[in-house]
C-alpha cells in the first residue's frame, strides 16, 4: 500500500509540475507572441484566457503542495522537519516560497486581472505589464522550488 501511495504522490507531483510550470512557460511564450503582433487580438485572447490560466496555476500549486506533503507524511521521520537538519531548512524554504507564489498569484488574480479585462488603452498596458512581470517572477520562484526539491533529494545521502 505504501508503494502505491508513493507512486500516486509522484504522479500528482508530475501533474502539478506540468500544469503549473508548463502553464507558466506557455503563458510566457503566448505573451511574447502577443507582444510581437501589430494587432491587439493576441493580447485580448490572453486577457480573456487569464482567469482560466489562474485557476490552472492554482490547481498546479495545490497538486505540488499536496503531493509533497503526502510524501513527507509517508516517508518522513519524526525529527525530519526540524530546522537544525539541512533537509528541514530546505523544506522550510520551499514552504515559504510556496506561500510567496500563492500570494503573488492572488495579487495577480485579484488586482491586475480585473484591470486587464475591463480597461483599454494605456491603463490596460500598465496592468498587462504588471501581470507579465509578476507571472515571470512566479516562474522564477517555481524554478527555485524545483531546484530546492532536487537538493532535498540529495541532502538525505
Amino acid at each position: 500500500m505504501r508503494h502505491a501511495l508513493d507512486y500516486f504522490s509522484t504522479l500528482l507531483h508530475l501533474l502539478g509540475m506540468l500544469v503549473f510550470v508548463g502553464g507558466h512557460i506557455w503563458f510566457g511564450v503566448l505573451a511574447a507572441l502577443a507582444e510581437r503582433e501589430p494587432q491587439p487580438a493576441g493580447e485580448r485572447f490572453l486577457a480573456a484566457a487569464l482567469p482560466v490560466l489562474a485557476n490552472g496555476f492554482g490547481l498546479g500549486v495545490l497538486l505540488l503542495f499536496g503531493s509533497g506533503l503526502l510524501k513527507l507524511l509517508m516517508w518522513g521521520e519524526p525529527g525530519l522537519i526540524f530546522l537544525p537538519d539541512l533537509y528541514g531548512w530546505i523544506f522550510f524554504s520551499k514552504l515559504v516560497l510556496y506561500i510567496v507564489i500563492v500570494g503573488n498569484g492572488l495579487m495577480i488574480e485579484r488586482r491586475y486581472l480585473p484591470r486587464v479585462a475591463n480597461l483599454a488603452g494605456d491603463e490596460m498596458n500598465v496592468a498587462w505589464a504588471q501581470v507579465k512581470s509578476r507571472a515571470r517572477f512566479n516562474l522564477v520562484l517555481v524554478l527555485v522550488v524545483v531546484a530546492l526539491g532536487e537538493t532535498m533529494r540529495f541532502s538525505k545521502l
